[in-house]
């Protein structure tokens, strides 16, 4: 393999440049123990609606807790967030919710159900905000678990299925949860390291199923993903965080170089050449001497 130097060498696909006003904006947003340390430094972000955004950054870096605030959750006891997040230009606040619940769906990292619910159960309970009869509820969640490559879990419970079938379940009912005629309703994702759980074939099957959403439906995504190479494939922008602060943002070409991984991750990196497709880079890293990272 060839090695790239530097990155921006390599032609990856354009990404593409939504228009109009944001789907999600956040200003200042920060978050800090009371008294104590600051866990996220203020930061700004936009997200468009038609873009996949990847949040990166080593364990501790702040992305959960990130995408937690963009989500609205509210701070666990003895923190104290500041700024402002916004969905379709309003305070999120602002949205009843019955109304968020539309229109945001957040799929987190670990997710279980208490009783042993049929997957297709599952995917339909996730339609309760729009008020479909059972048969509609029913009918999209089918369409989900189809979008998701799950059909054949559809009558099956939850407690039968392996972690990365239930992953995949969990995402359908994510998708069916802001499933909606109306091409002008606003709609985000947020996604919580979902390919942790899948093996690699469905990393790439679920990546793509939400990069095509993203570029077919109009939805905003923000997900964290770990593994660096799917992030240069099916990311529009990244973000890579350390110790609570952006580091970098941009498109992968701009973020994923060696210098900027070396800081964030801690180890040596390389962009070479992928032999699989031609227009990506192939991010290849090893451990680093601490006297390496430090310099």
């Amino acid at each position: 393999m060839a090695l790239l130097h530097p990155l921006a060498r390599f032609r990856r696909k354009a990404p593409r440049t939504p228009s109009g006003s944001p789907l999600l904006r956040c200003q200042g947003l920060s978050l800090r123990q009371a008294g104590g340390p600051t866990l996220i430094e203020p930061l700004d972000l936009q997200l468009r609606a038609g873009e996949l955004l990847v949040l990166l950054g080593e364990n501790g870096a702040g992305k959960t807790s990130l995408l937690r605030l963009l989500a609205g959750e509210p701070p666990a006891p003895g923190l104290q967030v500041g700024g402002t997040v916004e969905l379709a230009g309003r305070p999120l606040a602002d949205w009843s919710p019955r109304a968020l619940a539309r229109c945001r769906a957040v799929l987190p990292q670990h997710t279980d159900l208490a009783f042993d619910f049929h997957a297709l159960e599952v995917v339909a309970l996730a339609r309760h905000p729009h008020g479909d009869p059972p048969a509609v509820a029913r009918a999209r969640a089918a369409e989900a678990l189809a979008q998701v490559g799950a059909s054949a879990f559809a009558g099956r419970g939850l407690r039968e299925l392996s972690g990365g079938e239930r992953a995949r379940v969990f995402l359908a009912a994510a998708l069916a949860q802001i499933a909606s005629p109306d091409a002008a309703q606003p709609r985000l994702l947020l996604l919580d390291e979902p390919t942790a759980a899948l093996d690699l074939a469905q990393q790439h099957r679920l990546l793509a199923t939400v990069r095509d959403l993203t570029a077919d439906s109009g939805v905003g995504v923000v997900a964290i993903v770990h593994d660096l190479n799917l992030a240069a494939q099916y990311a529009d922008r990244v973000l890579l965080l350390a110790g609570g602060r952006r580091l970098a943002e941009g498109p992968p070409a701009r973020v994923l170089r060696p210098a900027l991984i070396a800081r964030g991750f801690g180890v040596r990196a390389a962009c070479l050449s992928h032999p699989l497709v031609p227009t990506q880079a192939l991010i290849a890293t090893a451990r680093a001497a601490a006297q390496w990272v430090e310099a």
